[in-house]
């Protein structure tokens, strides 16, 4: 054991049984004088005994060295060595021993491997017809290493005495001892159950707690609802208003007069769309959004979406483009739930792409999965943006787009719309020069198709 020095204390020879007894008095004493606490004890005169009765069962005699180990300024332990004259061990063996996986034949007592899990350091050499030599030590804990210098005189003392210790008074010191034991054990049941109450009073709180906020939360989506089902008739009234104005049933309207109707007719358009990200999102958190799957040909919903959206790309001098392939397989769709991810992810790339930019809308089979992609040249997203993008009420903080407006829900709306259909979305972006949504969506099955 490298680094470690030893100051001899004494040493006790085994040749009868009732030396076991002895070591394990002169062991015990010591390792009480040099601080070490009762439990502790236990397992340094566990083990020795165990090496003081291989020692008289296996080699008939042999001694026990008790020193004082150190190691450092801070280290002090006892050191324990237990030689004989035996039989010694065979190779496969001491390699079992020292790999922690030998057991005892008879089962009794921990034996060697057991002898090693109570000690902090451990050492064994042997050869056949050569003897056996075990080295062990036990640490105390730092603290206590200069109160245990300070005593080694007095520990050389209780080794050399002379005084012979009957199985009867060991027994009734091993008694004490784990009454001793036993107190600390049940001490620290009284604590846990003590900290178990306070677990319990804190549980029973927390639960209160949980069961409030999920009052308010179904309070709020309750109302959320309630409020956007009365927002959207009168919207709806408004919006039919208005489709009569510029049908041109009332006579030829001025410029001013077509200035005012499309200034409202857009804002009516974009309270509506709110009023229905709130709807979708108050279903989408209660679980109550259903889909109705069908066989979706997605080269005509897209075509659809071009001709309704070219009016706000020409605004913006947009190119507005399509790559779906002619052979491409139907998708297993709720139609109007995968129109509205397509139209959240052009709206959003006509609304954050210059003048002059160009937005593709492409696809192409992966798999059982159709991966249909939005591309746009826009402003991009910033690095720290992206891992909240989908987010409920989060929008990207990028400077270039703080000039829109929007509730954040448009994209958390997008992606959950997408995970009901059995897909997963995710973007690819980078500053300056754009960004790409992509989702999968499930092909149609034979059946469905036909």
């Amino acid at each position: 054991m490298e680094g470690i020095t030893s100051t001899r204390l004494g040493e006790v020879y085994v040749r009868r049984e009732a030396d076991i007894v002895k070591v394990r008095e002169r062991v015990r004493q010591l390792a009480r004088e040099m601080g070490f606490d009762s439990t502790t004890q236990i397992k340094i005169t566990t083990a020795v005994s165990e090496l003081t009765r291989n020692i008289y069962e296996y080699a008939k005699s042999g001694a026990i060295m008790l020193a004082v180990a150190e190691r450092g300024a801070n280290s002090i332990g006892l050191h324990i060595t237990a030689r004989d004259d035996g039989p010694g061990i065979d190779e496969a063996r001491l390699r079992a021993i020292i790999r922690g996986s030998y057991r005892s034949p008879s089962g009794m007592g921990v034996g060697l491997t057991g002898t090693r899990r109570l000690m902090d350091e451990f050492d064994i050499a042997s050869q056949p017809d050569e003897g056996t030599r075990v080295t062990i030590i036990k640490w105390l804990p730092p603290a206590e290493a200069a109160a245990a210098r300070e005593r080694l005189s007095g520990l050389r003392e209780l080794v050399t005495t002379d005084e012979d210790d009957s199985a009867y008074e060991e027994l009734s010191r091993q008694n004490r001892d784990l009454v001793a034991v036993l107190g600390e054990l049940e001490e620290k049941r009284e604590q846990l159950e003590q900290l178990n109450r306070k677990l319990e009073e804190s549980n029973h709180e927390l639960n209160e707690a949980n069961a409030k906020l999920r009052e308010l939360s179904e309070m709020k989506e309750e109302f959320l609802a309630l409020t956007t089902h009365d927002l959207r008739s009168p919207l709806t009234v408004i919006s039919g208003v208005i489709n009569f104005f510029t049908s041109g049933r009332l006579g030829d309207l001025t410029v001013e007069q077509k200035n005012m109707v499309t200034m409202m007719e857009r804002n009516t358009q974009n309270l509506i769309e709110l009023v229905n990200d709130l709807l979708d999102a108050s279903k989408l958190e209660s679980g109550t959004m259903r889909l109705e799957f069908s066989s979706t040909e997605l080269r005509v919903l897209v075509s659809e979406l071009h001709e309704g959206m070219e009016h706000m790309a020409q605004e913006k001098g947009i190119t507005l483009e399509e790559k779906i392939p002619e052979d491409l397989p139907p998708l297993r769709a709720d139609r109007a739930k995968l129109r509205r991810v397509v139209v959240n992810l052009l709206s959003n790339a006509l609304k954050f792409t210059p003048n002059g930019g160009r937005v593709e809308v492409s696809a192409e089979p992966s798999g059982d999965m159709v991966r249909i992609s939005v591309k746009d040249t826009g402003v991009g997203i910033q690095p720290d943006d992206l891992a909240r993008l989908f987010d409920k009420f989060e929008q990207a903080r990028s400077r270039a787009t703080r000039g829109e407006k929007g509730t954040g829900l448009g994209l958390y709306i997008t992606r959950q719309l997408v995970e009901l259909h059995g897909g997963e979305i995710e973007v690819q972006s980078e500053v300056g020069r754009g960004s790409t949504f992509s989702f999968t969506i499930p092909v149609a099955d034979k059946a469905m198709s036909d």
